[in-house]
């Protein structure tokens, strides 16, 4: 009798992980244009990557207000502009800044260190890393594909 308990136990705990990664592992989503992937969340961080319009990429959070997006495709991870990244929500390919909130994409905080240890230890600008872990790119304004209006894209519409 023990030991279906047990048997029954470690399949629920299985369960659980095998969700846990699943909701870790982002939301599909698409590059609405040549994408340059950031190194962090501004156009002044190095780029550590590019993908060609209409490329799969996941999106694994973003910023408050969705401005600037953690995406990751095969071989590359970045930062990228929420105004270019779209993913599919009702069957048609939508922007993630005008619904995001509908899918709950995660609101994600930046820092430069931990983001850089685990992603660009390779790369040459990595060296750079104390300049770019005390930068305020708060300050920087609004990314590329960036427009005040998001919301109207979602307005009208019944869900």
């Amino acid at each position: 009798m023990k030991s279906w308990a047990n048997i029954y136990a470690a399949g629920a705990l299985l369960l659980i992980c095998a969700i846990d990664d699943a909701s870790a592992s982002g939301l599909p989503g698409y590059s609405g244009v040549n994408l340059n992937l950031r190194s962090g969340p501004s156009t002044r961080f190095p780029i550590g990557g590019v993908l060609g319009a209409g490329s799969e990429l996941t999106i694994h959070g973003c910023v408050a207000g969705y401005r600037w997006c953690d995406v990751s495709a095969p071989g590359v991870r970045g930062w990228a502009s929420g105004g270019h990244i779209q993913f599919t929500h009702q069957a048609r390919r939508v922007y993630v800044p005008a619904y995001a909130a509908q899918v709950d994409i995660p609101i994600i905080a930046f820092q430069a260190a931990s983001y850089w240890s685990d992603h660009y230890r390779e790369y040459s600008f990595y060296r750079d890393l104390d300049y770019w872990n005390n930068y305020h790119w708060e300050n920087d304004g609004s990314p590329p594909g960036w427009r005040s209006n998001w919301d109207d894209d979602y307005a009208g519409h019944e869900y």
